[in-house]
């Protein structure tokens, strides 16, 4: 499996070990995070909701950024947030940032139209919102997780919560979509006192072997139809 070439995308050591946890899923949101830091101007203010641990903090170092995530989430990083409050009810005047991230975090809110609501309240008349969600992925970190994306779900809730989607583009495609979740089943199937254990860790190194001959035909896919999921770049209407 090619690693990510630190140099090239100017990444500390940390985020690129972060990234390789799960290779495929994680490079094509980097990546998006890299397109919105270079469009974000220097000395913006800029909130990361659902922020977590932030791992992307790093690539913007140039702005004012502001963490906010929920009293329950699952992640270390809870506490050291700037803010402590649910997506839904952001404790901030309005139109008080000029760029809003929201990264894979609208599959676990039970209602995502009032969270893209307030996204939408919390920025500038002129700013820009950077969001991803997933299509395709396993049950995690129930019991919040409730909801996937298609392209037209989130074009629809963009547009009721008053955006006007700019681009929504799918992360990937079938192949790598098909290679991640080939990583994913090691932990994905469990283990059961039924003796069929060294199966199980035979057949994960077999698909983790398998995943990167899997991913290497992604060129092969015209419709990019099976993405693991979307990013959507929308501003104020």
């Amino acid at each position: 499996m090619a690693g990510l070439n630190t140099g090239r995308l100017g990444v500390s050591e940390a985020l690129r070990q972060f990234v390789e946890e799960m290779p495929y899923e994680r490079r094509s949101i980097l990546d998006f995070m890299i397109v919105a830091a270079r469009a974000t101007a220097a000395g913006a203010r800029l909130a990361d909701v659902g922020a977590g641990d932030a791992p992307y903090r790093e690539l913007f170092g140039h702005v004012d950024y502001v963490t906010i995530d929920w009293e329950q989430s699952p992640h270390e990083g809870v506490q050291s947030l700037d803010i402590v409050a649910s997506a839904d009810s952001i404790p901030v005047d309005d139109a008080a940032f000029d760029a809003v991230l929201c990264t894979q975090v609208l599959e676990h809110v039970p209602d995502p139209l009032a969270v893209v609501r307030e996204l939408r309240r919390i920025l500038r008349p002129s700013g820009r919102l950077y969001l991803t969600a997933p299509l395709t992925w396993e049950l995690h970190e129930l019991p919040y997780d409730f909801y996937r994306y298609t392209s037209e779900g989130l074009r629809h809730l963009l547009e009721q919560a008053g955006f006007t989607p700019v681009a929504i583009e799918p992360r990937n495609d079938c192949f790598t979509t098909l290679a991640q979740l080939m990583l994913n089943a090691r932990h994905v199937m469990g283990s059961a006192p039924d003796g069929l254990d060294a199966r199980r860790v035979a057949a994960a190194d077999l698909l983790a072997e398998l995943a990167g001959e899997v991913a290497a035909l992604a060129p092969l896919d015209a419709s990019r139809s099976f993405p693991l999921g979307y990013t959507a770049i929308a501003e104020p209407s």
